[in-house]
């Protein structure tokens, strides 16, 4: 039994110390990069290819800023693509996506970001994994250069606002809510009511905005006219193959792909060294966690916390 107990304390001891050992690494890292927790490789020195990777439901919180102070919302990402620009030996870079989309603003600040990237004449090409549709084909369509896999989901050009109408369990239980509001609309999309007709002509209003604004960025990224988008614009999820046929793609291919594809539009030389997120095993668990939320958005209960329509470029399966 007392050897026993010894084997556990002595694991328990190296797990504290690599936990230890790590934080101080998370906290070295952050203070040499800035607040986005990211450094590149510092044993190359050459030109070379810049990693970005988006996955999850793209938003601009995550807890403010996430354990240890780490973010990795749409803050993060657009960091590291402005560390990335800033850095001379960065000519091109290769956005890794598997997201779903995401809330509107976040969306729209990380498809800037790229899009000035292209204007400092850095080649940027965007690598489809499982998911990228939606806000996550947003973010794509900024690049230079799209790759998708054959089965990569794709496409959901569109724009959702989905609230639970709970009035009828609400009778069935009994439940009145006591409503005390300073205008006609604060209580928007409240799940203990039925929706006016006043309200959706609203909120209508909100989601075509953002829909004309979604069509205008593809159709400048692509360099496609908004005409010749419109008839895949209607919310439709496809495959990379699809995709491609439909020109909002390039070429279907894999990660590597991509970044042999990257090096060659740069006129980088095929063995042109690749500058990484640097990940220590403490942040790829903190960060595995963060992605573990799959469909269950936590930003949707905050909107509902102040009754506000949660708007989103998101994939809705």
């Amino acid at each position: 039994m007392d050897k026993n107990r010894k084997i556990v304390v002595s694991i328990l001891i190296l797990l504290v110390l690599s936990s230890v050992l790590a934080i101080i690494d998370i906290s070295l890292t952050m203070q040499s990069t800035g607040r986005s927790g990211y450094r590149l490789r510092t044993h190359d020195t050459g030109p070379g290819v810049g990693i970005v990777r988006i996955y999850g439901p793209i938003a601009i919180d995550t807890a403010a800023g996430g354990p240890f102070g780490m973010a990795y919302g749409s803050d993060a990402i657009v960091q590291r693509l402005d560390d990335l620009s800033r850095d001379g030996r960065i000519k091109a870079v290769v956005v890794r996506i598997n997201s779903p989309g995401g809330t509107v603003a976040a969306t729209q600040e990380i498809y800037d970001k790229i899009m000035r990237l292209r204007k400092n004449n850095i080649v940027v090409v965007a690598s489809m994994g499982e998911l990228a549709a939606s806000g996550g084909y947003y973010v794509a369509s900024a690049c230079n250069y799209i790759l998708a896999n054959h089965g990569s989901i794709t496409g959901s050009i569109g724009v959702i606002a989905v609230s639970p109408n709970l009035k009828g369990l609400f009778e069935k239980l009994g439940i009145r809510m006591n409503v005390i509001k300073s205008g006609r609309y604060k209580d928007l999309l409240s799940s203990y009511r039925d929706i006016s007709q006043e309200e959706r002509e609203l909120i209508q209003e909100m989601i075509d905005s953002s829909y004309k604004k979604f069509l205008a960025d593809v159709s400048l990224g692509r360099n496609i006219p908004i005409p010749d988008i419109e008839p895949v614009a209607d919310g439709r999820v496809m495959s990379g193959e699809t995709a491609l046929r439909h020109r909002l793609v390039d070429e279907l291919g894999s990660f590597e792909t991509a970044l042999a594809k990257a090096r060659a539009l740069a006129k980088l030389p095929e063995d042109a060294p690749v500058y990484d997120e640097v990940t220590n095993p403490i942040e790829r668990l903190l960060m595995s966690l963060q992605g573990a939320r799959g469909g269950i958005d936590i930003r949707v209960d905050r909107g509902a916390l102040y009754n506000l329509p949660a708007v989103e470029y998101r994939y809705q399966p």
